[in-house]
């Protein structure tokens, strides 16, 4: 059952009739944390809204490095609590979500000039697999690492060990978990900013300036804040930690460039932080960086000279055959952490800074902040934990769990790579025609934007073109060959004219040469 409310169409009626339940929850914030609360909140049977000032997902979970990460490295540094956390949280979301969610075998290079040695970081899997509950390291010949990652510089390396952790798209996990609460009750609004809440004695009234339609207002028992960076935290000896937001910045390379068959780590030259060189979606990701960030959140979000720079230093360190150079970087993005911390640790490095989620009250409403995307769901439980009210329509019988509707559908006259990542609704996909086209030199289907445009909140072009799909991505212009395609679809279900469409590809270009395009 697809959102009615996310269509064309249906959102203005949707809004209309927005304020006449009474809700238990507003939840505020579209990314994957606000995501999970409201699939935590309707599965358990409360009356959930959440609304989004931008974009779903068009922060941080959209522009994350792509890995369901067990945090190997927050093991090392003795974290283990979280570590074992991540770990589980990772494992179930492969279980849950396969084809969305995938594991990844990852290679560690073992060199005589670097960090790690390999008998320390076997010593390290051994704990890391512990943490699993199964064994997912093993010794890898050299051979294999250069059949595996054949421009990787074998020259000093000595040894590598192969892991496992897992990769995802971010953005289309978001949305798969709006999806899921959506066939549990809940409901989501994009392009809905709160501009205010307020007291109401028996609950909180919460006023809303929604896009193309005006303002509004709700009622609710609890609000929940899930801004991640964007949280404002109050100078309030109540809440004694501050939002340290952190920007990690990555690059975006043809697979010809640099050919990956499985992720490789890789600590930095200058200063052995790990990165990343990753397989994804038929190209090559590489990050990530880990730098406060200082200048706006609304508009200053985007790679620095110094860490395109920085991400380079590492790849001719490890890939000098591939000869890469800012010209065959292909696009760009940044996304801001919302580490929290405390005074103490002013003066750790950005890298150091522990990841751990917090949940606080203030003025009676509930903020959740920090965590990691790989454990979105254990902050969506605990948030809810916090909620002192029970729903007012309880529902006695077991809601199924993330991903239980969509199992056993191999049936569907789709590929199961599109059952995987769009659910039990991926049969809606064979209405299109083309319907399974591929887009050429990207993993999509045409069948896929005729989906989007028709049933999953699209607004605007950037929407479909950097968040419902990634196409926006893999080409250095944001894919303007495809106009007249664009054009004629965005007339057909979103009754754009010539006019609009042409306002609209000016507004997307200008994200995207400001957003997501490399220095040359």
């Amino acid at each position: 059952m697809l959102p009615d409310h996310w269509s064309a169409d249906g959102r203005v009626v949707g809004l209309q009739q927005l304020s006449t339940p009474e809700w238990d929850i507003v939840i505020i914030g579209g990314g994957i944390s606000g995501a999970g609360v409201l699939f935590e909140a309707s599965r358990r049977g409360y009356k959930a809204l959440l609304l989004e000032k931008d974009d779903f997902a068009s922060g941080s979970s959209s522009q994350s490095s792509k890995l369901v990460h067990g945090g190997i490295r927050y093991l090392a540094s003795g974290q283990f609590t979280l570590t074992r956390e991540a770990v589980k949280a990772r494992e179930r979301l492969c279980q849950q979500l396969p084809g969305l969610v995938n594991h990844l075998p990852m290679i560690m290079p073992h060199y005589h000039e670097r960090p790690p040695r390999r008998a320390s970081f076997r010593l390290l899997m051994w704990c890391y697999d512990a943490l699993a509950g199964k064994k997912l390291h093993r010794n890898l010949p050299a051979e294999e690492m250069q059949q595996d990652a054949p421009l990787l510089r074998n020259q000093g390396c000595y040894a590598a060990t192969e892991f496992k952790d897992a990769l995802t798209d971010d953005a289309r996990l978001t949305l798969r978990v709006l999806l899921e609460a959506n066939q549990l009750g809940g409901t989501a609004y994009n392009y809905s900013k709160v501009e205010r809440v307020e007291n109401s004695g028996k609950g909180y009234q919460v006023y809303i300036q929604a896009e193309h339609f005006g303002a509004l207002h709700v009622n609710c028992r609890q609000v929940i804040h899930a801004t991640g960076a964007w949280t404002q935290t109050p100078g309030d000896e109540l809440v004694p930690y501050q939002v340290r937001p952190l920007r990690g910045s990555h690059l975006l390379f043809s697979a010809e460039k640099l050919p990956l068959e499985k992720g490789v780590c890789l600590f930095h030259p200058s200063d052995q932080r790990l990165m990343f060189a990753l397989p994804w979606m038929g190209y090559t990701l590489v990050g990530t960086t880990d730098l406060d960030h200082q200048e706006s959140l609304d508009n200053d979000v985007r790679i620095q000279p110094d860490e395109q720079a920085y991400i380079y230093k590492a790849l001719h360190h490890y890939f000098p055959g591939a000869s890469l150079t800012y010209d065959d970087c292909i696009s760009a993005w940044s996304g801001v952490r919302p580490v929290l911390s405390d005074p103490s640790d002013d003066e750790l490095r950005p890298s150091d800074v522990a990841r751990e989620h917090k949940i606080w009250r203030y003025q009676g409403q509930l903020y959740l902040c920090g965590g990691k995307l790989t454990t979105f769901q254990v902050m969506a439980k605990d948030a809810i934990d916090q909620l002192d009210f029970q729903p007012l329509n309880s529902i006695p019988e077991p809601w199924p769990e993330l991903g239980a509707n969509t199992r056993n559908q191999g049936s569907l006259p789709v590929p199961e790579t599109l059952i995987q990542l769009y659910g039990a609704d991926a049969d809606l996909l064979n209405e299109a025609e083309p319907a399974l086209d591929k887009i050429p030199d990207t993993p999509h289907y045409w069948a896929e934007l005729h989906w989007a445009l028709k049933y999953l909140a699209i607004s605007h072009l950037d929407d479909l073109l950097l968040r419902r799909t990634r196409i926006g991505l893999f080409f250095s212009d944001g894919a303007e060959h495809l106009i007249p395609e664009l054009k004629t679809l965005c007339g057909e279900y979103l009754n754009w004219t010539e006019q609009q469409f042409e306002k609209e590809w000016d507004r997307y270009q200008t994200l995207h040469k400001r957003f997501y395009q490399p220095y040359r």
